[in-house]
Formats: structure tokens, sequence, C-alpha cells
């Protein structure tokens, strides 16, 4: 028997009819009398199957006792045996009819089972029986509004507020039916009025809080739940309207909360974890996730979220660990495989990273991350020869990857074959004109080359317009101005790249070459030794190419005298130097 919403309201206001103590007519046998006391043991541990045969053998004895038709009638209902509940309800009040209680649960079995004029009877009797009955005017409404009757549903229930105003509950269902009636006003009214009288009624707040959400009202309806004392999955509710509303410390507070009540609620739990990750509070997270995993071993989810809070708190090799238990057939594999390389890359463990992801790409060839990892280890090798067959291959089924046809570029550069970097590039144009990381290796590859150099100046500026205090583009702009003469304007786009990338040799050496142009030996020196500094322990090649560069300065300062002295540079002068694949 399915339950419609309204029906099963009937049954839950149905309280007394659950819960009320029944003690047992004596007919003077004592096997009668053992069998419901044995019966109603059952029925208080809830188990009411097994209740059943003990009140049908008192029922057996005696087969018109008003309490045992009752008792089974409650039986039967809980057991979804809707008709035979019908036939002990109607037994129960037969036997006796000026017992409301019986009529009451009477009146829900026939709501139950969608006969709403034998429903409505009932609770008109009981209004007959007691007059300031409030119950069953309140179910007598929410039966007309059940049989789609709303109209004479609210006019029910609004005779019983106007003569009793604090009717929460009346209230509450009155909403309910203004709702079907698209009277949202009204609704809201009649909630709020609901949670005002109950501040723990968490149905009406909860309703309340849904209608704001609905409407798109995000800050009433944290207001509406914020109202409710107590708890339940409105908590949830507002806890992620506070992270939508970067109220994250509010959200965390209300979802601990929640915890407490709901602590099987595993969902709670991983987005309290996921807020301590967000708030690098890689400890709390940790424990979190741990607390989890050994309740549900299983969840790849919070596995890969627990070996990520790791991979932060810089526990490589136990967040290796972990990433590789994920499961091949999880959601979260990929994910996880990805990490595992980004760890082996870390780590310097070229070879492994090689095996492992040439291991995964001949798995999984429709992967297009797979492609790039496998590339990107082959290019840390040096084998980028090897790196860009991969990436060719790649780009067949997946042509208009924009990373594969950068880093495509980028391979050729390496092989020294710029103007195939270029052209890669601008393949990039096509898929996306606002690849600002594409605009900028060819406006700096061309002002290496000294080639293009108004083109090359057009693309870095719509670059830095794309991504401005982009310290890589500001570095481009720089050089490709110096290349062009343009001293004072490159000087400034030099000086904002290294505000913006203090740790990027390149735009102090390129701060080195523009003094030492101007012959500013002093500042030429004290820039390339900071471009030294920063290229220890990350290039080699550019470290080397520096110190040359600082040999090669003049033992004391000196300034040119004229502006003739000034030589502008062209392409058969200066190093070349690599674009940088910004990330």
């Amino acid at each position: 028997m399915k339950y419609t919403l309204f029906a099963f309201t009937v049954l839950v206001l149905l309280g007394s009819f659950f819960s009320s103590p029944l003690c047992a007519e004596s007919k003077g046998e004592e096997d009668s009398t053992a069998a419901y006391m044995k019966g109603k043991e059952y029925i208080l541990k809830g188990e009411h199957e097994k209740a059943l045969p003990y009140l049908e053998q008192a029922h057996r004895v005696d087969p018109n006792s008003a309490t045992v038709n009752f008792q089974l009638a409650e039986i039967h209902l809980r057991l979804r045996n809707i008709e035979q509940a019908e036939v002990y309800g109607k037994k129960a009040v037969e036997s006796e009819p000026d017992n409301v209680e019986f009529r009451n649960a009477l009146a829900g079995i026939y709501a139950s089972l969608k006969k709403y004029d034998e429903a409505k009877a009932q609770y008109q009797k009981i209004i007959e029986l007691e007059p300031n009955n409030a119950k069953a005017p309140l179910l007598m409404g929410i039966i007309e509004a059940e049989r789609g009757r709303l109209s004479e549903g609210v006019d029910i229930l609004s005779k019983l507020i106007q003569v009793n105003p604090d009717n929460y509950m009346a209230l509450f269902y009155r909403a309910r039916m203004y709702l079907e009636q698209n009277n949202e006003e009204k609704a809201k009214s009649d909630l709020d009025r609901a949670l005002t009288l109950k501040p723990n009624f968490t149905e009406a707040g909860t309703a309340l809080g849904l209608i704001f959400e609905k409407a798109g009202q995000n800050e009433e309806a944290i207001k509406a739940y914020s109202r409710v004392q107590g708890t339940g999955s409105f908590k949830k509710r507002l806890a992620q309207l506070l992270l939508q509303s970067n109220q994250t410390e509010k959200a965390l507070q209300e979802l601990l909360e929640y915890e407490k009540a709901e602590p099987d609620d595993f969902t709670a739990r991983i987005k309290i974890g996921l807020i301590y990750f967000e708030k690098k509070d890689y400890v709390g997270a940790q424990k979190v996730f741990e607390k989890i995993l050994k309740e549900e071993p299983q969840a790849d989810n919070v596995r890969f979220y627990y070996a990520w809070v790791l991979e932060e708190s810089k526990k490589s090799n136990q967040a290796l660990d972990e990433f590789r238990k994920v499961k091949k057939d999880s959601n979260f594999y990929r994910e996880s495989s990805l990490h595992i390389g980004y760890i082996l890359k870390e780590q310097k463990k070229v070879d492994e990273g090689i095996k492992f992801s040439k291991a995964l790409l001949e798995k999984e060839p429709e992967t297009e991350e797979f492609h790039d990892m496998y590339a990107t280890f082959l290019d840390a090798k040096k084998q980028h020869q090897k790196a860009l067959e991969v990436v060719d291959k790649a780009l067949v089924t997946f042509p208009k990857s924009e990373k594969l046809n950068y880093f495509k570029g980028v391979l050729h550069e390496k092989l020294g074959n710029k103007s195939a970097a270029i052209a890669a590039m601008k393949t990039i144009f096509a898929i996306n004109p606002e690849n600002y990381h594409a605009l900028n290796f060819v406006g700096y590859l061309y002002s290496e080359l000294g080639e293009n150099l108004i083109e090359a100046e057009e693309l870095i500026r719509k670059a830095a317009k794309i991504k401005p205090n982009d310290g890589f583009i500001e570095d481009s702009l720089g050089w490709v101005l110096f290349k062009q003469g343009k001293i004072k304007e490159s000087q400034e786009a030099l000086e904002r790249a290294a505000a913006l990338q203090p740790e990027e040799a390149i735009i102090f050496e390129h701060l080195g070459d523009l003094y030492s142009h101007q012959k500013e030996f002093k500042k030429a020196k004290e820039f390339y030794k900071k471009a030294v500094s920063l290229s220890i322990s990350k290039d080699k090649d550019l470290m080397n190419k520096v110190q040359q560069k600082l040999a090669a300065l003049p033992k004391e300062d000196s300034n040119p005298s004229t502006e003739e002295e000034k030589r502008v540079p062209t392409a058969s002068g200066g190093d070349l130097k690599k674009p940088r694949s910004q990330n």
C-alpha cells in the first residue's frame, strides 16, 4: 500500500494510537490474558510480526474485545496490511462507539485507503463527542487537501486557526496547502507564524527556508534556517548556503552540531573534512577522513580526499600509498592517478614516472591526461622527440586540446624548430583566441627571434589584457619593447614583472641585459647576481649563461655619455631565451 504525503501525515498525527497503554480485558481465560500480554510485550519492543500470533490467539478467545481489536488494527497498520487494519478498527469502534481514540485510529486507516468520506465521517463524529477537539478538524482539513479539495481544506483550517490562533500545526498544513495553490506569500506568512510559536518546529523552518532557496533568496533562507532551534537535515542546507556565501566558519559550526545528532551521516562528515581541507587545517581534515575510513574502508572518495590531505601535508610517500589504494573501477581512479604522477614528478622519480604513466596509457588510451603525463615524464628525461611523438599521437584523438597543442609548441621549441613551435601555438588561436598562454608564447618567441616585433607586441598586450598582473606576460612585454628600442617602457614592464614574480630568474636576467645595454654596469651586475642565485637549483644552463655575462661586465661602472652610444639590440645580438610555459 503506497502512502501519499497527507495520508502519511494523518497516521503520524495519531500519536496516541501508536503509544497508548492498553490493558487486556479479562474474560476469565488465563491463556487469553497471557497471550495478550505476550503480544503487548513484543509491540513495546517494536517486533510487530512476533506480536501478531499472540494477539490473534487472544482474539480467537474474545473476538469482541475492543482493546484486542484495536491492538490488532495497530499491528496490521504497522505491517502495511491496511485492509486487515480496517476490519479490526471497525470492530473496535462498534464495540466502543464513544471511544474517540478508536475513531481517530479508524479515520486514519480510512485515509490510508483513500476512503475519504468514511474518514471525514469519523472526524465529524469525534467533533460531536468532543467539541473542543483540535486534532479532528486539523486532520479533516488535511483529508480534504489529500483528496484534491484544497480550498475546502484551507477553509477548515482557517476556522480552526480563528478559534485557536496558536495552533502551529494548523498553520503549517495550511501553508502546505497554500503552496499547492502557488500562493507563496501566504505560505511564508503561515510558516513564519508557526516557527515563531514553536522555534524547534524543524519542518516549518525547513519549508520556509526551501521557499526562499527556490526563489534564489539565499540570505533570507539562511535567516529562516538559523531561526530553527534544534537539529535536522536543514542544518546541512544551512551549511551549504553559508559556504556559498563564503561564511566557512559558520558552515563548519552548523555541520559539527549536526554531526552530533546524526553521526552516521557520512556526507556531512565528508563535508566537514573538506572544509578543514579548504581552511588548510590538514590535521583536522586528516582526523576526520581517518575516522571515516576506519568505519568505511571501501569509501574511495574519502580515500582520495585523505590521500590529497597527506599530499598537501608534505607526506608524499604516505599519499602515494593511499592514492594507489583507490580501485580502478572508482570514479576517483583517474584523479588519483594524476596525483600519483604529480608526486612522482615532484620527487624527480622520472624513470618510475615513465613506467607508471606508460602502463596507464596502455590501459586507458582514451584518457587525454594520461597522454600528457607520459609525454611530461619523457620531456623531463630530455627525450623531447619521443615526447613529441606521444603528443602528436594524442592529438589525432584530441585535436582541439589546447593543453596538448601548447605542449607540442613547447617541445618543438626545445628541439630548435621555432617555426613549428609558432605554428603549433597558432593552432590554439583557432581553438581559443583568448588563450593568453599561447598569445604570450608566440609574442615572446617572435621577440627572441627579432621578427614580427609589432605583431609580437600586439599579441603580448592582448594576453596582458586577458590576464592582467601576470609576471610572465609583463616580462614578455618588457622584452619585446627592449628589442624595439623602447627602453623606458621596457624598464617599467620588467620592473613590474620582477615585483609580480620575484622568484623568476629570467626576469632578473632581462633587467641585467637592459642595464648592461644602458652601460649601467653596477645595476646590471646586481640583477645578474640575483638571476644566478635564483637559478642555482632550478636551471643550471641559465645559471651558467648569466655567470658568463657577469664575467664579461667591466670591472668599474661606466655610464653612456651620449644617446648615440646606446645601441638598439638586434636579432643577431644577444642570447636566445626559451619561452616560459605558464601554468
